[in-house]
C-alpha cells in the first residue's frame, strides 16, 4: 500500500490520475485525457475562464504615445477638389510645384504657414479636349529653374500633351507650346544634360530638347525594349524607369539619338513612380508596395528588399535616409538608411468632408445622413526635404512634420468599414461581419472601448491589444427589430495618436441594390456608343468595376 500511495502521489504531481484515489476537478471543469483539469466554461466578452469560473478582464489600459507624423497645415486654396497627382519640392527656392486639374506653385519656405503664388493653371492645346487639363507630371531645369515642363497621359476628358511653364514671373507664367505627337501619350519626366526625358507608355522613353527662343520641342530619340514607362528619373548617363508590369528598367542614355536599354528588374505590381539615391532606387510599384533596388550595376538591377503597402502605392519620395510611399489610402514614411531592412516610421490617413443622403420609401424620400463619418482620401502624391513632409491627396496639398524618433502603433482598418451592408434579414435574424484590425506600427495597439450606437448592432470583444505587425479580428453583428433599413456605428476608440477615434457605418435591410439582392436589369450606352445589358448576366456572378478618369 505504501509503494501504492508513493506511485499515486508521484502520479499526482505529473497531472495524471490514480485509479478511485483520483480527486475530483472543480466545478465548471473536466479531467482531459492527460489527467489534466480544464475549464469547460464559454465564457462571454469582457470575461475570461478562472478556477472554473468566468470572471471580468482586467481592463486594457492605453498606451501614451505621440505621432510621427504631425500635420501642419492643410493649404485650401480657390478650388477645394483639385485631385493632386504630383507635387514637387524645390530646396533652391522653397517652391513646391504640383500638377492637378491644374497646375501652380506654391510658397512651402514656411511649411506651416504655405501659400500659392499662382493656381488654377491650365494647359491649352492644338487639338483640344472636353476639359482644358491640368497634368499629371511635372519636373524642372536646374540650369534654367524658370522653366517647369508638365505632361498628361490623356483620357477621355483631357488631351495628351507635352508642355510647361515658364514661371519668371511668379504670379502670372506663361505657358510653353503643347507638343502633340500621334498616337503618344505623355507620362513622368526628368530633365538632365539640359534635355527632357519623358516616359511614353508603350512608345517607351522618349529624349527631347525644348528651345526657349523658338519656342519648340524637339524629340532627339526613343529609348525601345520597355514594356509600359509610366516615369523616370535621369542621373548622369543613366536613365532609371518605372516601367510598370516590367519593373524598374535601365536605359543608356550617353547618346541622346540612340539610347541603348541596359537591364530590368521585374517585381510584380505595377511600377508607377521612382525616385533614387545613389546606388539605390525606390520604386511605388501597386500591388507590390514599395521595392528597393540595388542599382549599382544598373545592366543587372537586383532587389534588395520590399514593403507592403495596403491600397496601391503609386508614388514615391526619398529624403535624407526616409522613403515616402504615397499607398493610396494613406501615406507612409521609412527609414532606409539601410536599404535592405527599411523600418516603419509612421504614417498618416486623411479623410474629407463628405454629404450624403439616406433614402427610403415608396416614393422614394431622401434626407441628409448626418450619421455616416467621412471617408478616406486618397492620397496620390508625395514629397520630402528633410524632415518635411508634403502630401497631395484627391482633394489639396498638406504638410507635415515627421519626428522619427517616436514609436506609436498605427491601425488599419479595412476600407469596407465605411460601408458594412448586412444585407437583408428578417426581424429576428442575426447576421455577422468579420473585421480584420491591424497594426502596422512600432508600438503595441490597444482598443480599449469597442461599443455600438444601438442594441441592434453589436461588435467584440469589447478590448483588443495588437503587437506590432499582428491582425486580431473583431466580430460585428446584427440581429434585425424590423424589415425596413437599420443603421448605426461602430466605434473603435485606440491608442493610435494620430486616428484615436475610428468608425465603421453599418446598416441592414438597405432598400435598393445591396448586399444579397440580386442585380436589376439595367441597360447603359458606353463611352464608344455600343449598348451593355445586364439580361445575358442572369443565372451567372460577375464582376461590376467603376473607373473615372483623371
Amino acid at each position: 500500500m505504501r509503494g501504492s500511495f508513493f506511485v499515486c502521489a508521484l502520479s499526482a504531481l505529473i497531472a495524471v490520475g490514480c485509479g478511485d484515489n483520483e480527486a475530483p476537478c472543480g466545478d465548471g471543469t473536466t479531467r482531459d485525457e492527460s489527467g489534466r483539469c480544464v475549464g469547460n466554461l464559454s465564457c462571454g466578452p469582457g470575461t475570461v475562464e478562472q478556477d472554473g469560473q468566468c470572471v471580468a478582464e482586467v481592463p486594457l489600459e492605453p498606451g501614451s504615445f505621440q505621432a510621427p507624423l504631425v500635420q501642419l497645415q492643410r493649404l485650401q486654396g480657390t478650388e477645394s477638389h483639385m485631385h493632386v497627382a504630383q507635387v514637387k519640392y524645390r530646396a533652391s527656392d522653397s517652391k513646391l510645384f504640383y500638377c492637378s486639374y491644374t497646375f501652380g506653385v506654391i510658397d512651402a519656405a514656411d511649411p506651416q504657414s504655405m501659400r500659392y503664388r499662382v493656381q488654377g493653371l491650365r494647359h491649352q492645346t492644338p487639338s483640344g479636349s472636353p476639359r482644358v487639363p491640368g497634368c499629371l507630371h511635372l519636373a524642372w531645369d536646374e540650369d534654367n529653374p524658370n522653366l517647369v515642363y508638365t505632361s498628361h497621359r490623356g483620357n477621355i476628358d483631357f488631351a495628351r500633351f507635352l508642355s510647361g511653364w515658364d514661371v519668371t514671373s511668379a504670379t502670372a507664367p506663361v505657358q510653353m507650346p503643347a507638343l502633340q505627337e500621334p498616337n503618344t501619350r505623355y507620362g513622368g519626366l526628368d530633365v538632365e544634360n539640359g534635355l527632357i526625358y519623358v516616359a511614353l507608355q508603350e512608345g517607351g522613353l522618349g529624349i527631347y530638347d525644348y528651345d526657349p527662343v523658338g519656342r519648340a520641342f524637339t524629340r532627339l530619340g526613343t529609348a525601345t525594349g520597355l514594356s509600359n514607362a509610366w516615369s523616370v528619373i535621369v542621373n548622369g548617363h543613366t536613365a532609371y524607369v518605372a516601367d510598370g508590369a516590367g519593373g524598374l528598367a535601365t536605359v543608356d542614355v550617353t547618346n541622346p539619338a540612340a539610347p541603348v536599354f541596359l537591364g530590368r528588374v521585374v517585381f510584380g505590381g505595377n511600377a508607377e513612380e521612382v525616385a533614387v539615391d545613389g546606388n539605390v532606387a525606390y520604386v511605388a510599384a501597386g500591388s507590390a508596395g514599395l521595392v528597393i533596388v540595388n542599382v549599382a550595376n544598373p545592366a543587372a538591377p537586383a532587389i534588395l528588399s520590399r514593403v507592403e503597402i495596403p491600397g496601391s502605392a503609386v508614388n514615391v519620395a526619398y529624403s535624407a535616409g526616409r522613403a515616402y510611399v504615397a499607398g493610396w489610402n494613406d501615406v507612409r514614411a521609412f527609414d532606409v538608411s539601410t536599404p535592405s531592412a527599411p523600418s516603419f516610421i509612421g504614417a498618416t490617413r486623411l479623410t474629407t468632408e463628405q454629404s450624403y443622403r439616406v433614402c427610403s420609401g415608396t416614393p422614394e424620400v431622401c434626407v441628409p445622413d448626418d450619421l455616416r463619418p467621412d471617408p478616406t482620401a486618397r492620397t496620390l502624391a508625395v514629397a520630402a526635404h528633410n524632415d518635411t513632409l508634403f502630401i497631395g491627396n484627391w482633394w489639396v496639398p498638406y504638410s507635415f512634420q515627421v519626428h522619427a524618433d517616436r514609436k506609436a502603433p498605427y491601425l488599419v482598418l479595412p476600407e469596407d468599414v465605411a460601408l458594412v451592408d448586412f444585407g437583408p434579414a428578417a426581424p429576428g435574424e442575426a447576421r455577422s461581419h468579420d473585421v480584420v484590425v491591424r497594426n502596422d506600427g512600432n508600438a503595441p495597439l490597444t482598443l480599449f472601448n469597442n461599443f455600438t450606437s444601438a442594441g441592434i448592432f453589436q461588435v467584440s470583444p469589447p478590448q483588443v491589444r495588437i503587437q506590432p505587425g499582428e491582425s486580431a479580428t473583431v466580430k460585428l453583428g446584427y440581429t434585425a427589430s424590423r424589415a425596413q433599413m437599420e443603421r448605426g456605428l461602430v466605434t473603435f476608440m485606440s491608442d493610435d495618436p494620430s486616428q484615436p477615434i475610428r468608425k465603421a457605418y453599418v446598416l441592414g435591410n438597405q432598400p435598393g441594390l445591396g448586399v444579397g439582392k440580386p442585380l436589376p436589369d439595367t441597360v447603359a450606352t458606353l463611352v464608344d456608343g455600343s449598348t451593355f445589358s445586364t439580361a445575358p448576366l442572369t443565372g451567372s456572378v460577375k464582376l461590376l468595376a467603376y473607373f473615372a478618369t483623371f
